[in-house]
């Protein structure tokens, strides 16, 4: 005799409990109490004659059970949620969620969001921000992201949007004051995270020595430190993708025609399973040839340039 489901109820409530790590986050996420989560935990445990959890005080640890049942409950639930997307898509189109950096949101895609859902009337486009690397065996209902990094992830495909090239922009009126490289090292230098200064790479395309400027980390943020410029408050080191927009409209200037080669970049990354899907490669086919646009006819779109 063919076996019931298990309650979908206990089933949600165990797969917050075991992504978390913590009865008590999962009650949190899911605006419930601690004891709730237990007793539904529990009920699981019984339905399915199976222990789940090991419980060594406040702390629980998934067992090896618990943990293989986990990769099929998170699975499922992607597949639910991703179908319950589309059925309530009235054109019975295609949802494709897409997770990227905030500043890749603001400063790049939204203004083409637009020219997206032209080429892709059938996809119901959803953007995630999240300063996260997103985990597609956890986050199941997203099906693709833009990274920054080295292009090396495991578990995952990157294709290169773009081989961009940094630079430093600042307002025009700072541009003014700048006759040659080495009047940077004067103005307050822009910069981010230290796993992703890249300074470094632009002042040795200049031929000046690093160790002669302490860039400013205002904001991990790579928005604040462009409105900083914009707003003629520092230096930015740009990257074409990010700042093209705002160099066409002179918001931002280049005032060096310099531009050094990057050892970081951004890439479209998915599982290789994901590949399949039409409606992803679609997608990632279109945003590369949109970072090619985005910088088409602009002097760092030439490639590098040394002094």
């Amino acid at each position: 005799m063919a076996r019931r489901l298990p309650s979908l109820h206990a089933v949600r409530v165990f797969e917050a409990a075991a992504r978390h790590g913590s009865f008590s986050r999962a009650a949190e996420e899911l605006s419930v109490t601690q004891s709730a989560v237990s007793r539904q935990i529990q009920r699981l445990e019984l339905e399915l004659q199976q222990r789940l959890f090991e419980r060594h005080g406040p702390r629980i640890e998934l067992t090896p059970i618990g943990r293989d049942y986990h990769a099929v409950v998170r699975e499922a639930l992607g597949v639910l949620r991703r179908g319950t997307e589309r059925l309530f898509w009235s054109d019975g189109g295609k949802v494709f969620t897409l997770s990227l950096l905030p500043s890749v949101i603001s400063r790049w895609f939204v203004p083409r969001v637009a020219a997206f859902e032209r080429a892709h009337p059938s996809v119901a486009l959803r953007l995630e921000a999240s300063y996260q690397v997103v985990d597609f065996a956890v986050s199941t209902d997203v099906d693709a992201a833009i990274r920054y990094g080295e292009g090396h992830w495991p578990g995952v495909v990157a294709t290169l949007l773009l081989d961009d090239v940094v630079f430093p922009v600042c307002a025009p009126a700072v541009a003014r004051r700048l006759r040659r490289p080495a009047d940077l090292l004067k103005q307050r230098l822009l910069s981010n995270h230290p796993d992703y200064d890249l300074w470094g790479e632009w002042l040795k395309a200049a031929g000046l020595e690093r160790s002669k400027i302490r860039p400013d980390r205002l904001s991990e943020d790579f928005n604040v430190q462009l409105q900083t410029a914009i707003l003629g408050h520092g230096v930015a080191l740009g990257r074409g993708l990010l700042v093209a927009d705002d160099v066409r409209a002179q918001r931002l200037v280049a005032p060096f025609p310099i531009f050094a080669p990057s050892r970081v970049q951004y890439y479209f990354v998915c599982p290789a399973e994901r590949l399949t899907d039409s409606t992803v490669v679609a997608a990632r086919d279109w945003l590369v040839q949109a970072a090619a646009e985005t910088v088409a006819g602009l002097p760092f779109a030439r490639g590098v340039k040394r002094n």
